[in-house]
């Protein structure tokens, strides 16, 4: 009796040795370029979004006769519940909302412009939704269609074709670095976890400066992986973008119309050209 008791405490002292050493170690990583970009070629991400999510917006701009350049926060920040809507490659449309649920600001974008109300002072902001025009709303120097892909989590649509990659395998995550500029205006780098392959943070270089992006886990919902969260920093670190996503929210797979993407203000509302 006493062997088969000293046998069983052996046993369970190898199995915890090995349990201990298994969960010690790091990961190997074995996976080759064109297998990781296999995989990644059959991800689906969401092609549209539309729900309520939690957002932060801090902003540090010029103020200016009507106020700081960001007609979205006239105080220069928000932190609440808005009303989000998504649909690629490059329509959006944001409400950040008051505490009793009516809109502060209603801005929508489309191609290559974008209008924003403010119901308080009724008046329309006007402007192009390249660059500079995103940066008066949203404080970061990213064109309209980068943004929404990076909303949707549709990382790997900003960068381009895989080709334009150098790929590097570090201690415990992969490297994604862009060959020079791409589309002649950004370039950049993405670290990617591990185990899934999704990406941890990513570093877009622009003209303006470095925009960083942090991205929380990524869950899979009516076939598409959509991001938990996303925080985009702007360069020098002086304006912030986060959204956070309910859970059990899925991706939207209908087709959105474009009348929610369009903005009609009110009879006698001023218009304020913003430059782009």
């Amino acid at each position: 009796m006493r062997a088969l008791r000293l046998s069983l405490a052996f046993l369970c002292l190898g199995l915890a040795g090995c349990v201990g050493h298994e969960a010690g170690d790091a990961p190997r990583l074995e996976v080759s370029r064109a297998e990781m970009f296999a995989k990644l070629r059959q991800r689906r991400y969401p092609g549209a979004y539309r729900g309520v999510v939690s957002m932060q917006l801090r902003f540090s701009g010029e103020q200016s006769e009507t106020g700081f350049a960001n007609p979205l926060v006239p105080e220069g920040a928000f932190s609440g519940s808005a009303v989000l809507v998504l649909r690629g490659p490059d329509s959006l449309r944001l409400e950040p909302l008051s505490l009793f649920g009516a809109p502060l600001m209603v801005v929508v974008a489309q191609g290559g412009s974008f209008r924003a109300y403010s119901p308080s002072r009724n008046a329309i902001y006007v402007g192009r939704a390249d660059r500079r025009g995103i940066e008066r709303i949203l404080g970061i120097p990213l064109d309209n269609g980068v943004f929404v892909k990076l909303l949707l989590g549709n990382w790997l649509a900003i960068f381009g074709d895989e080709n334009n990659f150098d790929f590097k395998k570090l201690k415990s995550t992969y490297l994604l670095a862009s060959r020079g500029e791409l589309n002649k205006s950004v370039s950049g780098s993405i670290t990617l976890g591990h185990r899934d392959w999704h990406p941890l943070k990513m570093e877009i270089r622009t003209r303006r400066g470095r925009i960083r992006i942090r991205y929380g886990a990524f869950f899979r919902n009516g076939g598409a992986w959509r991001p938990s969260s996303v925080e985009i920093v702007g360069p020098g670190g002086k304006n912030r973008l986060h959204v956070s996503y309910p859970s059990g929210e899925g991706a939207v797979n209908a087709a959105l119309p474009d009348k929610l993407f369009r903005l009609t203000p009110p009879r006698g509302a001023e218009t304020i050209r913003l430059g782009g």
